[in-house]
């Protein structure tokens, strides 16, 4: 499924609602300025409280869903002092939001299988990917493993749940929902016993470690596989040249050393950089 291409905006945006979706997580509904239509999964916003509150740099947020044109949510969690002043607002005030930035995933026809892997806010992507899919009728042959260190950072996951026709599975280290352990175990097992198709598009979204695994292990089962990046970034567009990934000097960004996660990415194919 082809996306229009999308000229970035910055505006301050009314905060509507605030909602807890974990001990440490929240999800922010803002108005926008103006509809979005054809936006790709995986593309991300620049946000910090438009009061000044905040640190002088915005932090990066993936977008999480699209409830009507003009709105948009955001899974927020809680760390630093960015992400702090964010939760501080309080609904009815402004955030100051630069969006859409970056690459998002291309959705493959409806006929390919998709398997998604998530670890934690690394969720944030794929709930749109995954509305996406269900409207091209590919829900029977879209998988998603959703893992975390225990239940109550399986962010959202009841919003995730509610998609039906979906195959969700969930995977936590202490076993407390799903599959005991993480999401790589829950992604070989599945290829092992047949449930997961190995002949797919496989996506990845998370920490570090999760995406340094699952890059470790897609490429020793030669699976066609995506990285969204999670990294810091400065501008979220460009300039800074904060948020360098190395490139496979054989693969189709080889031409830079070089590439800026939040242009040439934050989506990649696992062939075009060295991670």
């Amino acid at each position: 499924m082809a996306t229009a291409e999308l000229t970035a905006w910055t505006a301050p945006c009314t905060l509507l609602s605030r909602r807890e979706v974990g001990p440490d997580a929240i999800i922010m509904e803002l108005a926008l300025p103006e509809p979005m239509t054809d936006v790709a999964p995986g593309v991300f916003a620049m946000l910090s409280p438009a009061d000044g509150s905040g640190p002088e740099i915005p932090r990066p947020f993936s977008l999480y869903d699209l409830p009507a044109p003009d709105r948009a949510t955001f899974l927020v969690q809680i760390m630093g002092r960015g992400t702090q002043a964010l939760a501080a607002v309080p609904p009815g005030q402004e955030v100051l939001c630069t969006m859409p930035l970056g690459n998002g995933f291309t959705l493959p026809a409806p006929e390919r299988p998709v398997v998604i892997v998530a670890g934690g806010v690394g969720c944030a992507p794929f709930l749109h990917y995954l509305r996406l899919r269900l409207q091209q009728g590919a829900g029977a042959r879209t998988h998603m493993i959703y893992g975390a260190r225990e239940a109550s950072r399986l962010y959202d996951y009841q919003a995730f749940a509610a998609l039906d026709g979906i195959d969700l599975r969930a995977a936590t280290d202490d076993g407390s929902l799903g599959f005991h352990g993480n999401v790589i175990a829950a992604l070989d097992a599945g290829l092992a016993n047949g449930t997961l198709p190995r002949d797919a598009d496989f996506l990845a979204c998370g920490p570090a470690g999760l995406l340094h695994g699952f890059a470790d292990y897609a490429r020793k089962q030669n699976l066609q596989a995506w990285l969204s990046l999670e990294t810091y970034m400065g501008c979220g567009f460009g300039v800074c040249n904060a948020c360098p990934v190395a490139t496979e000097p054989e693969g189709p960004l080889g031409a830079w050393p070089w590439a800026r996660t939040c242009c040439e990415g934050p989506v990649f194919p696992l062939t075009s950089i060295q991670f």
